[in-house]
C-alpha cells in the first residue's frame, strides 16, 4: 500500500455508540482498526491482527469502552485477511457468533491442491521461476491454511452479497466491493439517524488499498476490473460517513471513490510507462521497474491487475510462452 504519515491514518468516531480499536501491524500504514457497535447484541465489526499482542490489544481496547471479549454478540467480517479476521478464535470461543462474506467462505473450502496449482500457474504467468517461484507459492499457501484456520468456514454465518442482514437488533445493508479482495462487502447501516457505511479496506481517504483480489492466483489480472465496478457500486450509497479498516473515519463517502477512481488510474499509467522503459517485460519486471523492488508481493500483483486493464483497453498486448505473459505497448 502506498501511505501518508501514520498520524494522518489514526483517529476515533464520531459516535457515541461506535468505539474505534487499533491494532500494530507490520506493513504500511502499521495500523489496523476494529469497531465496537453498542447495542443489546454488542457488534464487532473485523476482528484485527493476529498474535498474543494482538489478543493483549483486544482486552484492553474493549475494557476501555466498557466490554470483556465473551460480551461480544456477533462479528462481521469485511474481508479475510489476517488483520480482519485475527482474533477470531478468541472471540468464538467466548460465545460470539462470527458473519463472513459467503464467496470468502467459499474459497477457504476449496482444496488446497487445487488452490497450488492456480497459484503456481498465475505466478508463472508473472515471471517467478526457480526458488522465488517457489518461495511466492509456499508463501501463498501458508496465507490460505493460516486464514482458512483464523476463519474456519465450518462454524461460519454466510453473507451473501447484495443482501440485507439482521445482525443483533441491528440491519446491514451488504453491497459486493471487491477489487482489493475478491469477497469483500462494505456494510451500510444507520448509527444515530445517520447513516454510515462499514468500508473495510476498499475505500480509505488518505491512500488506495493494493489490488489483491483473489491474490497471486488465476484471475489476477482481472484485479482493477473488480475494484472498478466496486467503485460503481459504492456510487449509489447514500451513507454520509466511511467507517474504515485503515485511516480515519471520513465524511461524503462518494467524494472517496473519485479519489480512488484517480488513484487507479495513476497505477494504470505508471504500469504503462513502466513497461514502455523494458519492453518486452513479464510482470514481475514490469513490477520491479515501476516500483524498484518487488520484495513484497503487492507490488506485483498490483502490476497484474493493471496490465490486465491496459490489455482490454488494447493500450499493451500479450504474447504467452511456455506459461510465461510478455507485454509490450501497442
Amino acid at each position: 500500500m502506498t501511505t501518508d504519515t501514520d498520524s494522518a491514518c489514526r483517529g476515533g468516531t464520531p459516535f457515541s455508540t461506535v468505539h474505534r480499536l487499533e491494532f500494530d501491524v507490520p506493513w504500511p500504514p502499521k495500523h489496523v482498526a476494529a469497531y465496537v457497535i453498542d447495542g443489546p447484541e454488542p457488534i464487532l465489526i473485523d476482528a484485527g491482527a493476529p498474535g498474543e499482542e494482538a489478543k493483549r490489544t483486544l482486552e484492553t481496547g474493549l475494557e476501555r469502552v466498557g466490554y470483556a471479549p465473551e460480551e461480544i454478540d456477533h462479528v462481521l467480517v469485511t474481508h479475510p485477511h489476517s488483520d480482519h479476521i485475527g482474533q477470531i478464535p478468541p472471540l468464538r470461543a467466548g460465545g460470539a457468533t462470527i458473519h463472513a462474506p459467503a464467496v470468502a467462505l467459499e474459497r477457504l473450502e476449496r482444496e488446497p491442491a487445487a488452490v497450488r496449482s492456480s497459484v503456481r500457474e498465475a505466478a508463472v504467468s508473472a515471471g517467478y521461476r526457480g526458488a522465488a517461484l517457489d518461495e511466492a507459492v509456499d508463501d501463498h499457501m501458508a496465507s490460505f491454511h493460516r486464514d482458512r484456520e483464523l476463519l474456519d468456514p465450518d462454524s461460519t454465518v454466510s453473507i451473501d452479497p447484495g443482501s440485507t442482514v439482521s445482525v443483533g437488533s441491528r440491519e446491514f445493508t451488504t453491497i459486493p466491493t471487491p477489487g482489493h479482495e475478491t469477497s469483500q462487502l462494505c456494510f451500510e447501516t444507520t448509527l444515530e439517524e445517520t447513516t454510515v457505511l462499514f468500508t473495510g479496506d476498499v475505500l480509505i481517504e488518505p491512500f488506495r488499498a493494493v489490488a489483491f483480489d483473489v491474490g497471486l492466483e488465476t484471475g489476477a489480472y482481472d484485479g482493477l476490473e473488480r475494484y472498478a465496478e466496486a467503485m460503481d457500486r459504492l456510487e449509489g450509497t447514500t451513507a454520509t460517513h466511511g467507517i474504515p479498516g485503515h485511516g480515519p473515519v471520513f465524511e461524503e463517502p462518494r467524494r472517496v471513490v473519485e479519489r480512488t477512481r484517480e488513484r487507479l488510474e495513476t497505477l494504470i499509467s505508471e504500469t504503462r510507462d513502466a513497461l514502455a522503459a523494458i519492453e518486452p517485460a513479464t510482470p514481475l519486471s514490469v513490477a520491479e521497474q515501476r516500483v524498484g523492488s518487488v520484495r513484497h508481493i503487492a507490488s506485483v500483483i498490483d502490476t497484474m491487475a493493471a496490465l490486465g486493464t491496459l490489455e482490454r483497453r488494447d493500450v499493451v498486448a500479450v504474447d504467452c510462452v511456455d506459461g510465461v505473459r510478455q507485454y509490450r505497448t501497442v
